[in-house]
């Protein structure tokens, strides 16, 4: 019955499988020194603060990169992106979940180990140095596990609750750039307010693609599956679900009548499908995993307070 209603539908475009790139460690170095100097643009000559925030970027994106290369991800690479952050991307076949939180966690909790070993250090023998890295590490790190996507709290989030819970990271997003800005104003720190109203600008895209799971959902239509096996009734659906949410590609498709946007459309399907991901983890190890969640986020915050309250003003 179903092949009867999928040759109902054109077939949907076909889109390659990304190949191995090479060439990953110049566009990394191109990217670091790109973020490098747009921030000594917008925040003059901090260069020991500069250095100090990308050796703990270096650090927490490096777990990532090399748990991906440890579990056989495809094209991992480590991009810097100016007065956001870094990220490392990479990709698989198929995922299993034990392997999806490894990776996850690979990020923050060595930045936060190692920033533990660095404030002890620091306070022991004074060096006022060690104890900065240590509190940027804490702070960073703690942020980056916060429950929201894209950052590693919303991404573990999703990997060991499956449940759609987008709409609380919506909403837990816009609360949280807020009190961003607030504390950044607060506090006269301007770099957290420019990483708020940055996050701010990502609400808008975690509620399109709450929109569209929603409507796909009340259709029965599934969209945790991998291009290849997507069938042409539900590209259709999730393309129609898009472009509906979407008035700019749904302007930009009017307006480029004699160029084909096929390809494009398939791009943004393709983004709005949920790879697909082995249940592996058990109920132990979930609880055992949240555990560590939440006491890496509370033992950061506990850290940057002992130091604030030691009368320590490097934050």
């Amino acid at each position: 019955m179903e092949n009867e209603f999928n040759s109902l539908y054109p077939p949907k475009p076909f889109l390659e499988k990304e190949e191995q790139r090479k060439g990953h460690i110049a566009v990394t170095i191109f990217s670091i020194v790109l973020f490098a100097m747009t921030f000594l643009l917008f925040f003059g000559q901090q260069i020991v603060f500069l250095i100090e925030l990308m050796a703990v970027l270096i650090i927490h994106e490096m777990g990532h990169f090399l748990m991906m290369k440890r579990f056989g991800y495809k094209n991992v690479r480590m991009l810097f992106v100016p007065l956001m952050g870094a990220f490392v991307h990479g990709s698989k076949d198929e995922y299993r979940q034990k392997e999806s939180i490894l990776v996850i966690l690979a990020g923050p909790l060595p930045g936060i180990a190692l920033a533990v070993v660095f404030w002890f250090i620091g306070h022991k023998l004074d060096v006022l140095w060690m104890v900065e890295v240590a509190l940027w590490s804490f702070l960073i790190n703690a942020i980056n596990l916060l429950p929201i996507l894209p950052m590693d709290g919303g991404r573990l989030l999703n990997v060991l609750f499956f449940q759609r819970i987008e709409l609380f990271q919506v909403v837990f997003a816009f609360v949280s750039s807020i009190a961003m800005i607030a504390f950044g104003f607060f506090f006269e720190h301007y770099l957290f307010m420019v990483f708020g109203f940055l996050m701010g600008f990502q609400v808008r895209s975690h509620h399109r693609r709450y929109l569209v799971h929603k409507s796909l959902r009340d259709s029965d239509v599934e969209y945790t599956t991998t291009y290849e096996k997507l069938t042409d009734r539900a590209y259709h659906f999730i393309k129609k679900e898009v472009l509906e949410h979407t008035p700019g590609l749904r302007k930009f498709m009017e307006n480029a009548e004699e160029m084909d946007t096929s390809l494009i459309v398939a791009g943004e399907v393709n983004n709005m499908l949920e790879p697909p991901l082995e249940k592996d983890a058990g109920l132990g190890y979930r609880v055992f995993i949240v555990f560590i969640w939440i006491a890496a986020i509370l033992g950061s915050v506990f850290f940057v307070l002992q130091s604030n309250g030691a009368g320590f003003n490097g934050l």
